[in-house]
């Protein structure tokens, strides 16, 4: 019999603001991806993706419900992810195990200057023009990195609902 796979859960954050979605580095992945990561004990998705943005970000943010949200008294009811992403780990430090990753798309709930530094280090605010092609970005270390192909698109997907969403108030 095989050892069960190991999963843990994640929660990712797009934060927009204005026409800019934040990507940030990653130093142990080597790659730019949105706010996010591991949930904490008796966290909920949507806690931990509001942390995540949080601690990587400084930013305050909100999730952008879907138009058609359960509103309701009682039971809570929480906004679904845009997506869940199931991401294999693939990392020398740890073993193999894979990511049951929550999906949020955010706005800042506050004006954002784009050229502040942010706590998690090296980020960019990129627009949907650049989000709508495959392209790089420079590493830390002036190597030009791809940006992933679900990374880009989910950017795109979240100034979308941002745009939607702000049609709708």
């Amino acid at each position: 019999m095989t050892e069960p796979l190991e999963r843990h859960h994640t929660s990712t954050a797009y934060v927009v603001a204005g026409d800019r979605t934040l990507l940030l580095w990653h130093p142990r992945l080597g790659m730019w991806l949105a706010p996010g990561g591991h949930s904490e004990a008796n966290e909920d998705p949507v806690q931990a993706a509001l942390r995540e943005a949080w601690e990587e970000s400084g930013l305050e943010v909100e999730v952008i419900p879907p138009r058609d949200l359960l509103t309701v008294s009682e039971p809570g009811v929480l906004p679904p992810p845009a997506v869940i992403l199931i991401e294999d780990i693939v990392r020398d430090d740890q073993p193999f195990h894979q990511h049951i990753d929550h999906v949020y798309f955010t706005r800042a709930t506050e004006a954002v200057d784009y050229e502040a530094p942010i706590p998690h280090g090296p980020c960019r605010w990129v627009d949907r023009e650049t989000l709508a092609n495959a392209f790089s970005l420079p590493a830390p270390d002036g190597r030009l990195v791809p940006v992933a192909e679900d990374v880009r698109l989910l950017g795109v997907r979240a100034l979308d609902a941002a745009a939607e969403a702000g049609q709708r108030c």
